[in-house]
């Protein structure tokens, strides 16, 4: 009785205390598990600051097709044959489709993460290519229809930017010229607003697009609190109206600003436009600014004598002349327009020192006859 007893006793005590040793077993089970299989997030973390080796690119791919969803894993794994120049292979990760299974009116989205690491990997596909080959030619096609697809996406300011640096490697200025309109969309701040703007407008020229450039740097201008940037870009914007063959617009926009600027740059601008668009008093008036803010400079003196002439005041032109022959009273084509101008002026004791000057220089027989 007492050793039936004893035995019964016996055996709930052995299974009670194998409980904990199974417990202890598993447990250690799972840390070896996960110390050799770790997760899929653990294991992208741990490929991301170790080299790629077999090891890790067998197992991602395991990973990868078993957790299809999980976008970190498969962005490692993109990274991981990136490394390795397996640039198809890379984009096959990473969209889950081969490239050439895609077709050819799919193009790849270029916003978001994904989308910027798959723009960088066709650049990076392409460019390994043979220059010249039919299949680098091929590639980069590809990568300028994703940015074309992309030009009406609305994007951060920095991406759009990277994307219009693309562009002007692709050597296609107008897209270029969308892009940085973009980024000027998305600032919030008025400087950078204006910057992208004014670059805009500076690939939307070289596109040959005047109209929109004008438009373009008129609104960079408006956006500018610096004085000299502001010119700068009004400038620009003026510049771009005479290539469409409206001077006289150009001139009008900068009109306003040409009194009370002093930018000197912005005068000759006005001055030089006035002349092309055949205002000759506009020219005039604007000439005469450019000589308060210089009145040495003896470029605008010769200029600012054609202009007079052209608006119709030969006596302003000669009070000019007369100072550039006192400068220079050996130069004879200088005395010889004097005289001329002088005789228009009702001057004709003026202009009969400048001919008996040209006559003892031997720069003519004899005077003129009278008038």
């Amino acid at each position: 009785m007492s050793a039936a007893s004893a035995e019964g006793t016996s055996r709930p005590s052995t299974g009670f205390a194998g409980a904990p040793m199974l417990l202890g077993v598993a447990f250690m089970t799972g840390i070896v598990l996960t110390v050799v299989f770790p997760s899929g997030r653990e294991f992208a973390e741990l490929t991301d600051k170790e080299r790629v080796d077999a090891y890790s690119i067998a197992y991602l791919a395991v990973l990868t097709r078993a957790q299809q969803d999980d976008s970190n894993l498969r962005l490692a794994y993109t990274r991981q044959l990136a490394e390795l120049g397996r640039w198809d292979e890379a984009l096959t990760a990473l969209d889950g489709t081969p490239p050439r299974e895609r077709g050819s009116n799919l193009v790849p989205e270029i916003a978001g993460n994904a989308g910027k690491v798959r723009l960088e990997l066709m650049l990076a596909r392409a460019r390994a290519l043979p220059v010249d080959s039919a299949p680098r030619a091929a590639a980069f096609e590809e990568i300028h229809r994703a940015l074309r697809a992309g030009a009406s996406l609305t994007l951060p300011s920095a991406r759009a930017r990277e994307l219009a640096a693309l562009a002007l490697e692709l050597e296609d200025p107008a897209l270029a010229a969308r892009y940085f309109l973009a980024a000027a969309a998305a600032e919030r701040n008025r400087l950078a607003r204006a910057l992208a703007l004014a670059e805009a407008g500076r690939w939307l020229r070289a596109s040959g697009d005047e109209r929109s450039a004008s438009e373009s740097f008129r609104r960079a201008a408006d956006l500018s609190d610096d004085e000299e940037r502001k010119v700068s870009y009004l400038c620009a914007a003026a510049d771009a109206l005479e290539g469409q063959g409206r001077p006289c617009d150009a001139v009008d926009l900068l009109r306003p600003y040409v009194s009370v600027s002093r930018n000197v740059a912005v005068v000759e601008r006005a001055t030089a436009l006035s002349t092309s668009c055949g205002n000759a008093t506009d020219a005039r008036q604007f000439g005469r600014l450019l000589r308060e803010s210089a009145p040495d400079d003896e470029r605008y003196v010769r200029a600012q004598v054609e202009r007079e002439l052209a608006a119709g005041d030969p006596a302003a032109a000669l009070a000019l002349l007369k100072r550039l022959v006192s400068s220079y009273p050996n130069d004879s084509e200088l005395r010889w327009t004097t005289a001329r101008v002088a005789e228009w002026s009702g001057q004709p004791q003026v202009a009969l020192e400048q001919w008996l000057a040209l006559v003892s220089s031997g720069h003519v027989r004899s005077l003129p006859p009278a008038r």
